[in-house]
């Protein structure tokens, strides 16, 4: 039983070393946000933000400095550790839901801030935050302290790029950089080394949050909304500062906040082209981009003629939004989405299903494997039109690739999508025995949290029975990691346990 020991020890110290790391992340964001306290004058805050800092900063420290073994590194591992700190990041960052509301003890207390001394309601919110999801429990998110809503806000810019590439940039984790890199569902790199990479993201994704911020303003948003907006905006994030989301704003506010979640769908690698070598066709450069804009653009129509049909009148800019938000996995809202007819809330489920590009800031299956799909169903009809004396080609993204490259691709892609919806048919057999709705309802709140997009028919809400919540926040865990990593994590922390009960 030593021996066995001995070889999972090194493993498992590495693993919980860059847990510990990573777990620093809420605790500096915590320090951050003190200031917004003060400035505010919302001295009651200062508390949930200091213990939130002081547990993430202790528990951090304990983890990073008490195990420093190093075992070989496997992209497993990396993965274990993604999945470990997203599960507990979270738990961390409701703190400051929780401690404030716990301040507010009286009758005039708003109902929006009594909901988080329910601590399942602080950490649907935290979840939700950190995987940019944007399904929110907020009752009134205008009544909020300002501090809580910088907080969710500031969730979401973090999550939108990722607490790994946030580490990555900054620090030097045990485990092989380009296995945590992988692990938290990215592999392009725009430079020649894992760290330059990242920090080219950061630039790339400041540059484009204070355009954001800028754009909101001056189309006519106040700055502190388009502070929160353009936070939320450039991360595909979704939450939001006012009761009814991005309706209550004017149509060039609206047409701006397409702008922006659309530069949310695009890849860092095809920004970094776009901003080095200026020249607008990079934008559509490759397959998935090209899917991209065609997407937009004929979807778009399809459900202008679809709300046509059911409403009977165009309404163009709240059907063109709706369908960016539900692509560019956003979450933002114009309308109220439970009145839409069940082929329109088809269309969108669709939309949060599939996602933007790999590479960007979106949840969903990604656009690249849309694309693989496609490739797929040619190569296998160009297969079956083949003479016995001809080859078979297989391109992807201009380059010749064998045929077990090409299989290798596809059966990748094809694993992840029956994972999607399994998870998918999982989480609406829960949710149908918890929440009294339809179930083209059901099936779109369920698509809304494991795309990390947001968009709600109405299910998600502070009332809802605790097992449609927690149902929800794995659904928008396991689809921000997109399933793999968590299925590894549930696999090792059985296989551990039976070496050591063995």
């Amino acid at each position: 039983m030593k021996t066995k020991t001995q070889k999972i020890k090194p493993h498992v110290h590495s693993i919980l070393h860059d847990v510990g790391l990573l777990l620093h992340v809420p605790g500096v964001m915590a320090i951050a946000s003190l200031p917004i306290c003060l400035w505010f004058r919302e001295y009651y805050a200062v508390w949930g933000f200091l213990i939130t800092a002081l547990s993430s900063l202790l528990i951090g420290q304990l983890l990073y400095c008490n195990f420093q073994g190093k075992g070989e590194t496997q992209l497993r591992h990396a993965m274990i550790i993604a999945a470990l700190s997203w599960a507990i990041i979270p738990l961390l960052g409701a703190i400051p839901f929780w401690v404030t509301a716990s301040f507010f003890r009286n009758a005039q207390t708003p109902a929006t801030i009594q909901e988080f001394q329910d601590f399942w309601n602080a950490l649907f919110e935290a979840v939700s935050g950190f995987t940019s999801a944007g399904l929110t429990v907020t009752l009134n998110e205008s009544r909020l302290p300002h501090s809580l809503q910088w907080w969710r806000s500031f969730m979401q810019w973090i999550g939108g790029v990722g607490v790994i590439v946030l580490v990555l940039s900054i620090s030097e984790p045990s485990t092989d950089a380009y296995q945590l890199y992988s692990a938290e569902g990215r592999s392009k790199r725009i430079a020649a080394t894992v760290s330059a990479t990242v920090r080219r993201i950061w630039w790339i994704y400041l540059l484009y949050t204070g355009f954001s911020i800028l754009l909101f303003r001056i189309t006519g948003m106040p700055w502190w909304d388009a502070i929160n907006h353009g936070l939320t905006g450039i991360s595909t994030g979704g939450f939001s500062i006012r009761d009814d989301s991005i309706a209550s704003y004017n149509s060039a506010v609206q047409l701006a906040v397409i702008v922006v979640m659309t530069l949310g769908a695009i890849s860092f690698p095809i920004h970094y082209y776009f901003i080095t070598q200026k020249r607008l066709s990079a934008l559509w450069q490759d397959s998935q981009h090209k899917t991209l804009w065609l997407l937009l653009a004929v979807s778009s129509l399809v459900l202008l003629f679809e709300n046509r049909w059911f409403f009977g009148s165009f309404i163009w800019l709240d059907s063109l939004f709706q369908w960016v938000s539900a692509l560019g996995t956003c979450g933002f809202e114009t309308v109220d989405l439970q009145n839409w007819s069940s082929s329109a809330k088809l269309l969108l489920i669709l939309g949060m299903l599939v996602g933007g590009a790999a590479g960007s800031t979106v949840g969903g299956l990604k656009l690249n494997r849309l694309v693989f799909f496609g490739k797929a169903v040619v190569w296998h009809l160009q297969k079956l039109a083949l003479q016995p004396h001809q080859l078979m080609h297989y391109r992807v993204e201009g380059k010749i690739v064998t045929e077990a490259e090409a299989s290798r691709t596809i059966e990748a892609a094809t694993v992840l999508l029956v994972l999607w919806f399994c998870a998918i048919a999982l989480g609406v057999v829960i949710l149908l025995h918890v929440a009294p709705y339809s179930l083209i309802d059901v099936i779109f709140e369920a698509a809304s949290a494991l795309g990390s997009v947001g968009l709600s028919v109405g299910i998600t809400h502070p009332d809802l029975h605790w097992l449609g919540k927690l149902t929800l926040m794995i659904l928008m865990w396991i689809g921000r990691l997109e399933i793999v990593p968590v299925l590894v994590l549930f696999l090792s922390l059985i296989n551990f346990k039976r070496k050591v009960l063995n």
